[in-house]
């Protein structure tokens, strides 16, 4: 954190993205009730209350989550499927959104969408997340 705060206290624009695993609301959890619920009794979990609280200190540092600029309330698209229980197979699919692309206040109306791709996801052997992405029109700066 003390380096995204020594690049913004010298005005620089900032994209940061990531898998932080970390669901920091609970429209970013896409297992179902029952199992977010085991999940935080067993403590294995990407929205454990000190992991939201890590990710909000992150973000009180006026940064925008890119995808939630967009998509405020979408529980349709999540970036990380867990492989034992085919959660990328199911339909609607389970799972959860803990990649994120955040942005400095500057660049927030140069941000023209973000998503989340299935495609490569869907492919054999592929990784657990899908790849994040967002797209700005710096032809506009």
């Amino acid at each position: 954190m003390a380096y995204i705060d020594t690049l913004k206290a010298e005005g620089r624009s900032l994209v940061i993205m990531g898998d932080m695993n970390i669901a920091p609301k609970d429209i970013d959890i896409g297992i179902g009730e029952v199992n977010a619920k085991r999940w935080l009794k067993n403590r294995k979990t990407s929205f454990l209350p000190e992991e939201r609280e890590w990710y909000s200190d992150l973000m009180s540092r006026e940064l925008t989550d890119t995808y939630r600029l967009h998509y405020p309330e979408s529980t349709e698209l999540y970036s990380w499927f867990d492989y034992r229980s085919r959660g990328f197979d199911d339909d609607p699919k389970r799972g959860l959104r803990i990649d994120h692309i955040l942005c400095t206040p500057d660049l927030v109306e140069y941000c023209v969408d973000a998503g989340i791709s299935y495609e490569l996801r869907a492919m054999e052997k592929p990784s657990d997340h899908a790849p994040i992405w967002t797209a700005f029109d710096l032809n506009k700066v």
